[in-house]
């Protein structure tokens, strides 16, 4: 019980600042007073999760600047203190903070950058599971495509943006000069996924869009191309629906098949 009262204060004060409970646990010591002592943890907590903060959104980082991260950092600490035992998730909240907070969610654009950066991390962290390959899609006969369902791997995932963030981000990756972000004309679906050890990332067309809602909706092919008859000429779209299937497949984004 000694063991987990000291544990749990100790915690408190990492977390909350709380030392009242901590300070009579703490040995004398002559050079050094119990508070300075206990501030050097307090401290390197916080210097430690910013650090993981701007491993995990660089680009957000080169945004905001290090003066506007370290107080967006210190803002969100409290409000998302860490409570899991690996700090790869402390930042999970980290884009809704942005587009919820002052004076941050006036520029979308910081919100969307760190929306970004946190699914091209999940693509790498997602489960692995089996894939499938063109060679199968061949061998099926067209009656067997009408009835067929398709599941994305697990790194498959999506984001919607408003601004030209992917774009942004490659450009600030290649360290090119700054510029503005750029505002679309309308917003646009991107799928991220992992292929091999890499992170991959592509915009949707309108089509691919609705071919990509449908699966997640487990759709089979007929119900898919059915879906795309106020987006694709009608003669076109079992065409484009077989297409689009074979180069997700191609690109490692299909897991599994089923009637």
């Amino acid at each position: 019980m000694m063991l987990g009262h000291l544990q749990s204060s100790f915690q408190e004060y990492l977390m909350h600042g709380t030392i009242k409970t901590m300070l009579p646990q703490v040995a004398p010591d002559e050079r050094f007073s119990a508070e300075k002592r206990l501030k050097v943890y307090f401290d390197s907590y916080r210097i430690r999760l910013m650090e993981i903060l701007k491993l995990d959104f660089p680009k957000t980082h080169t945004l905001l600047g290090d003066e506007n991260f370290e107080n967006a950092f210190h803002a969100y600490l409290t409000q998302h203190t860490s409570t899991h035992f690996s700090v790869r998730y402390f930042g999970q909240h980290f884009s809704q903070f942005l587009a919820t907070n002052a004076p941050y969610k006036d520029y979308p654009v910081f919100k969307e950058m760190a929306q970004f950066e946190w699914a091209v991390a999940y693509t790498i962290d997602a489960k692995d599971a089996p894939l499938i390959n063109t060679e199968i899609l061949s061998s099926l006969s067209g009656e067997e495509w009408q009835t067929l369902s398709f599941c994305f791997h697990p790194s498959v995932t999506s984001c919607v943006f408003a601004w030209d963030t992917p774009q942004l981000w490659q450009h600030i990756d290649n360290e090119e000069p700054a510029r503005p972000p750029v505002l679309q004309e309308a917003p646009i679906r991107w799928l991220l996924w992992r292929k091999g050890q890499r992170s991959l990332f592509r915009s949707c067309t309108v089509a691919e869009e609705k071919m990509f809602e449908s699966i997640l909706n487990k759709d089979n092919f007929a119900q898919i191309c059915e879906n795309l008859l106020d987006t694709v000429p009608e003669e076109e779209i079992p065409l484009t629906c077989a297409q689009t299937l074979f180069k997700w497949v191609s690109e490692d984004m299909i897991s599994s098949i089923s009637s």
